[in-house]
């Protein structure tokens, strides 16, 4: 079977080597002038198993069947896009090249390349993972000599070495000048080069033959990789240059995303360290403001005043009330009831019970909620959806600690600490008559004030790691980008709406780290409002707010806002 690569202009090109490069060079095998590719972009390489297409470093952007990736392997009909061009593996029993490559592949190359791609991908030492790149560059074109200079500023160091290296060899002009260019140097006889004749390097390791190429992984310091062969061996050719390119690039691939992986679970052991000492009752954060609400939970938790849990929907208002609970001391549990998941019938059934034939279907005396709370606590969420009609029985529940059955005329003594929650602005549902004031006044004996999200700077990362964690699935961390979409989404669903997604991307990601179209957190196609328009709808946004936590009265808003009545109206757009 013959495999062929099917041009954006319809040529055929003959894959009969095991490594061919792709790019705009004219030193590539397949060139191409297509918008976006770059000098060198793309390797196929071919193993015991078939055709893979690879970046040929990290800036390169491959993508296969429209996602974009570092390693893909490729069947016959598959394509790969670099630039704007589209490239298609196809194979042929009768195929004959339209070009004319190099007919003669390297019998060592193959071996080599499969060990080493595989022994790359496992995660091992830094040292080791580039002592097995030069060796394996080595072996390839049979040099006589090898070893790797890491290049950070002025300081040079071998890192890697086939045998002893003469210090004299890292300030050498071979490596100067592959530092400076960036491109490799090919020295078939150093003899008639008699700008080299008195390198360090050639002096000192007796070099007939010398090759010298870049390799860098990443944002890791460059490397020269330095190759030579002595007497007795052929000199190197341009064969030699292009395996060894190929496998350099290769290598710098799976460098980089060794550095990478292990940078991640640097960055997870470190959050998993902050996640632990950010902890407190089951809620985790560690921006000021999460530190402030610690501190009044821990205040708060063993009084026996009602508290009033306010703050937007999905911050984790019940958790606070846990928090609480468990700081009490009380013997009881904390029994919770959603005010706004139950009809008005069904909320007064569950809150005081009956007795038996109290209305139709009541065949046994059944105690309520109220009374599950003896010696506990009762939480109450969304305290503002409670009908108005039972709010006068549960002010007396507060007020005297005392519950009447439905059907009953005998109130039972109740020992009982209510915690209560609302997405509301309860001040505003009493001026419109929706709320009871005075049991307003008996359930708002403290205000804890749980933040949004939004206002809470890495808790969210803190958070997103902690769930992904809990998940246990394949993922271990996030990307960069997934990082920064993370921080500047603002999450109008708040926690709720961080751990659905993180769980959803967990559950359904393919790889190690979950990227910002793995949480769907990518581009918005809205476009962005000017800076002006953005903080005029803020501060209106702002000022209306405040007028409802302030009860309906633009005066206490004014007042709350530290402005003048008359700039109320203005923000408004009432002045007239």
């Amino acid at each position: 079977m013959r495999f062929f690569l099917t041009l954006p202009d319809g040529r055929h090109f003959a894959l009969e080597k095991p490594v061919v490069s792709v790019g705009t060079e004219p030193a590539c095998d397949v060139v191409l002038s297509s918008p976006g590719v770059k000098a060198s972009h793309a390797l196929l390489f071919r193993d015991a198993r078939g055709w893979t297409v690879s970046a040929a470093s990290p800036g390169c952007d491959v993508r296969v069947r429209g996602k974009r990736v570092d390693l893909s392997p490729l069947a016959p009909g598959d394509s790969f896009v670099i630039g704007r061009a589209t490239l298609t593996l196809g194979a042929s029993e009768e195929l004959r090249s339209h070009l004319q490559p190099d007919t003669t592949p390297s019998s060592r190359l193959l071996p080599v390349l499969t060990d080493f791609a595989s022994r790359l991908l496992v995660q091992r030492p830094a040292s080791e993972l580039l002592d097995v790149t030069l060796r394996g560059i080595a072996d390839v074109t049979s040099s006589d000599v090898g070893f790797l200079v890491s290049v950070e500023g002025d300081r040079r160091q071998v890192v890697a070495s086939t045998g002893s290296v003469p210090a004299a060899v890292v300030v050498d002009s071979l490596v100067d000048q592959v530092v400076a260019s960036g491109a490799p140097v090919l020295v078939p006889d150093v003899a008639v080069e008699a700008s080299l004749a008195g390198a360090p390097s050639v002096l000192a390791l007796r070099l007939t033959s010398a090759l010298v190429l870049p390799l860098r992984a990443g944002s890791a310091p460059l490397c020269a990789v330095y190759l030579g062969r002595r007497v007795g061996s052929p000199p190197f050719a341009s064969r030699d240059l292009e395996e060894a390119m190929a496998l350099s690039s290769l290598a710098a691939l799976l460098l980089a995303t060794s550095r990478e992986l292990t940078e991640l679970r640097s960055q997870v052991d470190n959050l998993t360290q902050r996640i632990a000492a950010a902890t407190f009752e089951g809620l985790i954060g560690e921006s000021p403001a999460m530190r402030s609400l610690y501190r009044q939970i821990e205040r708060l938790g063993p009084t026996s005043l009602h508290v009033l849990i306010q703050g937007e929907t999905g911050t984790g208002k019940e958790e606070v009330a846990r928090a609480l609970h468990r700081r009490s001391g009380r013997r009881g549990r904390l029994v919770a009831i959603n005010c706004a998941a139950l009809p008005e019938s069904l909320i007064e059934r569950e809150l005081f019970g009956h007795v038996r034939g109290a209305f139709s279907g009541a065949g046994a005396d059944r105690a309520g909620l109220v009374e599950a709370a003896d010696g506990g606590t009762l939480f109450l969420d969304e305290i503002g959806d409670m009908p108005l009609s039972l709010q006068s029985r549960l002010l007396r529940v507060v007020q005297e600690h005392e519950v009447t059955r439905l059907g009953e005329h005998r109130p039972r003594k109740v020992d009982m600490r209510v915690l209560s929650a609302t997405h509301q602005p309860l001040k505003a549902l009493v001026a419109r008559g929706a709320f009871r004031e005075d049991l307003l006044f008996r359930l708002e004996e403290v205000r804890l004030e749980v933040p949004a999200l939004r206002e809470r700077g890495d808790d969210v990362l803190l958070i997103a790691h902690h769930v992904l964690k809990q998940e246990g699935g394949r993922a271990r961390g996030f990307t960069q980008k997934a990082t920064e979409a993370l921080r500047g989404h603002p999450f109008p669903g708040n926690v709720r709406e961080l751990v659905s997604r993180v769980r959803r991307a967990s559950i359904l990601a393919s790889g190690e780290s979950l990227g910002a179209e793995d949480l769907d957190l990518g581009a918005d196609a809205t476009p962005l409002l000017p800076l002006d328009a953005a903080r005029d709808a803020f501060v209106l946004r702002y000022v209306r707010e405040a007028i409802a936590r302030s009860g309906g009265s633009k005066k206490d808003a004014a007042r709350a806002l530290g402005i003048g009545l008359r700039s109320v109206f203005r923000y408004l757009g009432e002045e007239d």
